[in-house]
């Protein structure tokens, strides 16, 4: 590749970006290249129009959505590479790519959810499905999910997130009741892995959450994706304050004493992820779970008075910082 995109790349190494994060840039910027090669245009040479064309010839082969990352990928090279003096301008300043349509967010309803349940075959996708309806994860955060991140004691996951952010979501009694029959099963590291033991392939899981789906007769574009939504939403239905859903879906900022001292998911979390399906349960050990587990308190959580303090001080300083900003 080009040395512009090459520093790049090595700039977003250099900041630690995820794996999934560097294979997508790489991506885009070889098949740019590509193009390039095919045109006999230096990256340094290309101009505003020929970057138009390149990326109208694009969207006429791939969906909106893909072409708009693609852009922001290699306009992100470009930056980087003006910044460093790689390049004299940036040939995609002058893009501008159609919005995406603004449709309705798709979710599932409760038939369907009992539907999809009930087209479950084996141990794994019983575990994925609970794991995905009744706590909301990421397709990546199922499959690379690891005991060591479940605990038991308080009822919680302790996950990495999305841009490395740390969150807690409570576990729904039918949750725990699966991976603690999953955890007898398994003397893996991970929750769900291949037979040699190793980490579960995201592409993997969501073509295996795409055949549950199918095989029950849903027809919904990103099935994996459509757990997590329907658990926001029905949330949100049910009365749950925003604040609440955001830090159990991981969507809120943190705020300061939230990363350094919170580890312990609180009281309304664990009634929000209790009230999912709470008047229409959707499978038998949803019903069952609520009837015979009582989900435990969570510790005290009652802070010291130095960490009141710190608290109150960090509180003080965010507002601080804020006014000036």
């Amino acid at each position: 590749m080009d040395a512009i995109f090459e520093a790049y790349l090595a700039a977003q190494r250099r900041r630690r970006a995820s794996a999934l994060t560097l294979k997508a840039v790489r991506h885009a910027l070889r098949q740019t290249q590509r193009w390039l090669d095919a045109e006999g245009i230096a990256a340094a040479e290309l101009s505003l129009l020929q970057c138009e064309e390149y990326f109208d010839r694009l969207l006429g082969e791939q969906a909106v959505s893909t072409v708009r990352r693609h852009l922001a990928y290699v306009r992100a090279a470009y930056r980087y590479g003006l910044r460093h003096e790689l390049v004299e301008r940036d040939p995609t300043a002058d893009v501008r790519l159609p919005w995406l349509p603004d449709i309705e967010p798709a979710t599932y309803s409760s038939d369907e959810l009992k539907a999809i349940h009930a087209a479950i075959r084996c141990e794994r996708e019983e575990v994925c499905f609970f794991l995905f309806a009744f706590a909301g994860l990421r397709l990546g955060e199922v499959a690379g999910l690891r005991w060591a991140r479940v605990d038991f004691d308080r009822w919680q996951l302790r996950l990495i997130g999305k841009g490395g952010k740390f969150r807690l979501v409570p576990l729904h009694p039918a949750v725990n009741e699966v991976l603690r029959e999953q955890q007898q099963r398994s003397r893996d590291e991970y929750v769900l892995s291949t037979i040699k033991g190793q980490r579960l392939a995201a592409r993997t899981l969501g073509r295996a959450a795409r055949e549950l789906v199918n095989r029950a007769g849903v027809e919904i574009e990103q099935p994996s994706h459509a757990f997590r939504r329907t658990v926001a939403t029905v949330m949100y239905e049910q009365g749950v304050r925003t604040r609440v859903i955001e830090r159990i879906m991981g969507w809120a900022p943190r705020r300061m004493h939230e990363r350094h001292y919170l580890r312990v998911a609180d009281e309304p979390m664990h009634e929000a992820i209790l009230g999912l399906y709470h008047d229409d349960p959707i499978c038998d050990r949803q019903a069952r779970a609520l009837r015979l587990t009582a989900v435990p308190p969570a510790p005290a959580t009652e802070p010291s008075v130095w960490l009141a303090d710190e608290v109150a001080r960090l509180e003080r300083l965010e507002q601080q910082l804020g006014q000036v900003g």
